[in-house]
């Protein structure tokens, strides 16, 4: 059962590595470098292009999350006691799957809704434009939001991983 137990949680933090540190690579790296050296248009429609191929690893990663992370309690927590389901880490715990939701939400909302919509406006425009038209700033802003919003609730979670392996 051990065995198990270290295989289920190797693969927790592998796919914790593969989604969280894909979004971080992109919002410090990538991004950054596209806004210095690309036209707008051109550096939206690139970032789709890797969002689109991202995704199903993304999604993918969220699903073993979701598993692994329910087998990885049952291992961490004895269910049977009453006193193991209060204290510190279980706070911790909900907190941290609480955190899982809202990404989970936030990646929904980000690849199904503000994307495909930031796409479909910049679709027809000239690749070399200068400056977004004025319709597009919104849509463009929107995905800021809420891309900003996706790394600071994985750095949370990050976060909580650690306190529940310190017992905080």
């Amino acid at each position: 059962m051990e065995i198990f137990s270290l295989f289920t949680l190797w693969l927790h933090v592998i796919a914790a590595v593969t989604w969280v540190g894909g979004n971080l690579i992109l919002a410090m790296v990538i991004v950054p470098h596209f806004r210095q050296h690309l036209p707008p248009v051109e550096r939206i429609t690139l970032l789709t292009q890797i969002g689109k191929r991202f995704e199903p690893i993304v999604w993918g990663c969220i699903g073993i999350l979701f598993f692994t992370g329910i087998v990885n309690i049952f291992f961490a927590v004895d269910l049977t006691s009453a006193t193991a389901l209060s204290g510190a880490f279980m706070r911790t715990l909900l907190i941290k799957i609480v955190l899982f939701f809202v990404l989970v939400i936030l990646t929904a909302l980000h690849s199904m809704i503000f994307a495909p919509r930031l796409a479909a406006a910049i679709e027809t425009l000239d690749p070399t434009l200068e400056e977004l038209p004025p319709e597009v700033k919104p849509l463009r802003t929107q995905m800021s939001v809420v891309s900003s919003l996706m790394g600071v609730v994985s750095l949370l979670i990050l976060l909580a991983a650690v306190a529940l392996r310190m017992g905080i």
